[in-house]
């Protein structure tokens, strides 16, 4: 009797440190989430992505939205739909043990029935500062057990930031920067105002954003992008062919300053404006192609 009494109490105390060890994390949208296994994950958005594979867990990665271009791997992974358009049915038919997405997913209704099913959806917060890349890389550190690893990543942003901001502080001028989203037919230009990614990228690389006057990212008028003349232009790799032709084939635009001297910056979309576990990085690299006298 003594011996089931003993055994039951070990077996009670197992159960209790179990509990205790539980991995439970706050998402983004107040719901804690427990975190009972890390076998297979589905990142959804393209910093998620980097970030998950940045804390080592690359190889429990089983798929990953469209959004998600870094590291290459990803593209020989099943792909769910775009972050802003996914559907439960397709993501749960992968049997994930644990989902990491971006809080801009959508519908809302997508990661309810994923969670009704049984499957942790942990959402982070995408926020364009070195703060938000900070919390987001220690908010999935901590579901994946991998803090040590996530303060080697944060210690060396905050560096390249450190470096970033002395570079840019002692700059005696300033270049005006145009990000140009996309191009509409040929001549139809959508661009980055105040209060985006772009615009903060451009000013921690010791740029001007070239429009002021908004917020978000809208279609301006050919004769405001020659008024404001900008010194350099900037654009995402994958669609930098279109853009280029579409700046050096309308008529004023293509006798701007950026476009005339041929300071068009094309970068990796992700990496420019993901901020994500590079973004020291990418400050610097554009620090470089708006200040090429710097050494970095």
């Amino acid at each position: 009797m003594k011996k089931l009494i003993f055994l039951i109490s070990v077996l009670n105390l197992c159960n209790f440190n179990a509990l205790l060890s539980q991995t439970l994390v706050e998402s983004a949208d107040g719901i804690t989430v427990e975190i009972r296994s890390t076998e297979k994950i589905i990142t959804i958005g393209g910093s998620i992505t980097e970030t998950v594979y940045a804390l080592g867990f690359g190889d429990n990665v089983i798929a990953t939205d469209q959004s998600s271009t870094f590291p290459p791997r990803v593209f020989s992974l099943p792909r769910v739909p775009y972050v802003r358009n996914l559907s439960s049915e397709g993501i749960l038919s992968l049997g994930s043990t644990l989902i990491f997405s971006s809080d801009e997913a959508n519908p809302k209704s997508a990661i309810e029935q994923i969670r009704d099913a049984g499957t942790p959806v942990l959402l982070v917060e995408d926020k364009e500062s070195l703060q938000g890349v900070i919390d987001k890389i220690e908010k999935i550190a901590k579901a994946l057990g991998a803090e040590n690893r996530a303060e080697n990543i944060i210690q060396d942003n905050k560096a390249y930031y450190n470096r970033a901001d002395s570079l840019v502080q002692h700059l005696n001028e300033k270049p005006k920067v145009l990000f140009i989203l996309a191009v509409r037919g040929t001549s139809s230009f959508m661009v980055a105002g105040d209060n985006t990614g772009a615009q903060k990228m451009i000013e921690l690389a010791g740029g001007i954003n070239a429009f002021k006057s908004f917020e978000g990212y809208k279609n301006v008028s050919n004769e405001s992008i020659m008024a404001e003349n900008p010194d350099y232009i900037l654009v995402m790799e994958t669609r930098s062919s279109e853009i280029t032709n579409g700046l050096n084939t309308t008529p004023g635009i293509n006798s701007i300053n950026a476009v005339e001297n041929n300071k068009i910056i094309s970068m990796d979309g992700n990496y420019l404006l993901g901020f994500g576990p590079r973004f020291g990085n990418a400050i610097l690299d554009l620090i470089q192609f708006l200040h090429p006298q710097i050494e970095i």
